[in-house]
Formats: C-alpha cells, sequence, structure tokens
C-alpha cells in the first residue's frame, strides 16, 4: 500500500502522465465535478476562504436578515471532507462530494434552526 502511495503521489506532484491516466487533466476535473453546493428550496455551499472574508459574509449575512431578505445557518471549521466516487482514474466521469469534515451541513441546518 505504502508503494502505490509512493507512485501515485509522485505522478500526481510530476505531472507524469501513465497511461491514459493525465494528472493535470483530472485535476480540472475533479474541480469541474466536485458538488459543493446545492440548490433546492435554497442554496447550500461549502466555501474556502480567508477569516477576513468569512466575517465579511457573515456580516453581510446578518445585514439580510436585519432587513428581512434571507435567513441562514452557518458553521465554521478548519477542515473539509471529500467522498469521491471514481470508476476509473482515466474516465471523466468521476462525482466528488465536499462537506465540511466536521459536521458542515447538518450543523448549518442546526444553526439555521436554532435562529429561527
Amino acid at each position: 500500500m505504502l508503494g502505490w502511495t509512493l507512485f501515485a503521489y509522485l505522478i500526481m506532484r510530476f505531472g507524469i502522465s501513465v497511461g491514459g491516466f493525465v494528472p493535470r487533466a483530472y485535476v480540472e476535473q475533479v474541480v469541474a465535478n466536485s458538488d459543493f453546493r446545492k440548490y433546492d428550496d435554497a442554496l447550500r455551499m461549502i466555501l474556502d476562504c480567508t477569516p477576513e472574508l468569512a466575517e465579511d459574509i457573515e456580516s453581510r449575512l446578518k445585514a439580510a436578515v436585519a432587513a428581512g431578505t434571507v435567513r441562514y445557518g452557518l458553521h465554521r471549521q478548519d477542515a473539509a471532507m471529500m467522498t469521491c466516487f471514481t470508476p476509473a482514474a482515466t474516465r471523466s466521469d468521476h462525482v466528488h462530494f465536499i462537506d465540511g469534515a466536521r459536521g458542515g451541513y447538518a450543523s448549518a441546518a442546526t444553526a439555521l434552526k436554532a435562529a429561527r
């Protein structure tokens, strides 16, 4: 396992194409195929940003709540988790689900319910 992990690391780190696998294309597909936002009756999303930007976003959300235009739930953490469905590394139909590593969407929903 350690050998395979080292092999994969070297391929990705140095962008070495192996067979039909092209690391740069795969990384671009990971970004394009990542499910980091969800739409139904609301917008739900995971953001990777600086603490300063997070403060700015939260202050804008609070102002929108005061104006009566939105309701929101927020959960901050320092890590995310990506769950991947990858039939084959050489195919482009892989999907990656992103959520907070310690609660994410569920914790934000709890915060939204508590704010009601």
